[in-house]
């Protein structure tokens, strides 16, 4: 489902719903298909994470680059229907202090509109339930992470200040911060590498314990 999203509309907003995961595997395809589905004289839209399990900086970065496409005056752009991993993601990031985050479509299409009570009488992005953690967090760390947190991180502080970086004074920030990071990553690495090896030393106590009880 690499770059699927599901398009409707409810209230003249255009609604899409990215579906499976947007990572540093598939931003690029997630973005072109959001972009090729935008017509110039749209006024409002809204992405709706119900069918998304997981989001990335990069894919963050995604999301800013498309609302960017409704600053200007008289446009809306929402985001609605986080799952809790993803929410947290956004939080942590800093995304939710930049971005509108609606709970719903509904509540996301009443704050867009000033109207209350909105139906359902136009084709409904489905949602599904907030998929658990353990499948929904991508837990391996590596090296081009960063450059996506680098640039999402540029991207939040373009949108925020309304202004875009030198290409030099881009380069010098994504150096600092890769050099920055890496330094957490080798601490994650060397906890990661110790977390592993209690939980093997766990598999093994909990084998040997539930087989000494089985042969009594």
């Amino acid at each position: 489902m690499a770059g699927q999203v599901k398009w409707s509309r409810r209230e003249g907003i255009l609604i899409a719903a990215p579906i499976g995961r947007i990572d540093g595997n598939n931003y690029i395809e997630v973005q072109n298909t959001l972009e090729s589905g935008i017509d110039p004289d749209e006024r409002a839209m809204i992405l709706d994470f119900g069918q998304l399990g997981y989001i990335s900086s990069a894919g963050l970065r995604v999301c800013l680059i498309i609302a960017k496409k409704f600053n200007p005056e008289g446009k809306a752009f929402g985001i609605c229907n986080l799952s809790d991993s993803i929410r947290e993601i956004v939080t942590v990031s800093g995304f939710h202090g930049i971005m509108s985050i609606y709970d719903s479509q509904s509540a996301a299409i009443e704050a867009i509109t000033g109207k209350a009570d909105v139906g359902d009488d136009e084709e409904v992005a489905e949602t599904s339930k907030t998929i658990p953690l353990r499948i929904s967090v991508d837990f391996d760390i590596v090296g081009e992470n960063i450059q996506h947190i680098a640039n999402f991180t540029i991207e939040k502080y373009e949108y925020q200040n309304d202004r875009t970086l030198p290409l030099k004074t881009r380069e010098a920030v994504v150096a600092g911060i890769t050099n920055a990071l890496w330094m957490y990553v080798e601490r994650l690495k060397t906890r990661r590498k110790q977390l592993l090896t209690e939980m093997f030393k766990s598999a093994e106590t909990v084998l040997e314990d539930v087989v000494a009880k089985a042969e009594k």
